[in-house]
Parts: C-alpha cells; structure tokens; sequence
C-alpha cells in the first residue's frame, strides 16, 4: 500500500512539472507580432503616404510628421462611425510645425478610409485630402 502512494505521488509530481513546459510554447495570441508602419508627412500643401493600403486584421502605426510651416491636422476615417467589430476606425491628430506623433490603430474593418486635413485653412487645398483602402 505504501509502495503505490509512493508511485501516485510521484506520478503527480512528474505531471505537474510539465503542465509549465506546455505553456511555454503557446503563442501569444493577444500581442500583435508585425506592425505595419505608414509615414505621414504633411506641408503645406499636401499630405503624402507611402503606403496608401493595409490588410485587414493588421496593426497600423502611423507616424505623422508636420514639415510645414503652419499648424494642420492629419484626420483618418471617422472617430465617430462604428465599422467593424471596434467602437470607431479612424482618429485625428493636430499637429504643430516640426511635430511629430505616433498613433496605432488596428484595422477590423474593409474598405476605403479617407483622410484630410480638417483645419479651415486647408479645406480648399486638393493636395490635404485622399483615400487609405483597407483589403
């Protein structure tokens, strides 16, 4: 009787040791692992992408730089029309002469973003205004 709590505990503890180890190689499903990086530079006449699509499902830092002389505005999408699965798709950011800014947005939604410059002073401005697609 001895002998068989002595290999039951055993048993128990060989199996707790690798309950661990299976853990250990479980991705991790909750952090993104590729950033999909698109430059924003804005003067004053226009507003430039290098890349003017994403997939669907990709996590999107978009980093702004004014190189204009005057305060402008860089708005993608909507911050107020839900689509998708999240509660908005899109953001606006102000942007002083010189400044620069880091925004992520993670894409779960298809289609044609646009974005603008929404400051009065560059409404008129063809150049301050485009279309992100959304695969």
């Amino acid at each position: 009787m001895k002998q068989i709590r002595t290999i039951l505990a055993l048993a128990a503890v060989s199996a707790a040791a690798l309950v661990p180890g299976a853990h250990a190689t479980r991705p991790q499903t909750t952090v993104p692992d590729v950033f999909l990086t698109v430059h924003v530079t804005i003067t004053d006449f226009r507003i430039s992408l290098d890349r003017r699509s994403a997939t669907r499902g990709d996590e999107v830092r978009f980093l702004m730089r004014n190189s204009g002389t005057k305060v402008h505005s860089f708005t993608l999408g909507s911050t107020t029309t839900k689509r998708g699965t999240g509660k908005q798709t899109g953001f606006s950011s102000v942007l002083k002469p010189k400044e620069q800014k880091l925004i992520l947005i993670f894409m779960d939604y298809r289609g044609p973003l646009p974005y603008r410059s929404i400051l009065k002073h560059d409404l008129a401005k063809p150049g301050m205004r485009g279309v992100f697609t959304i695969r």
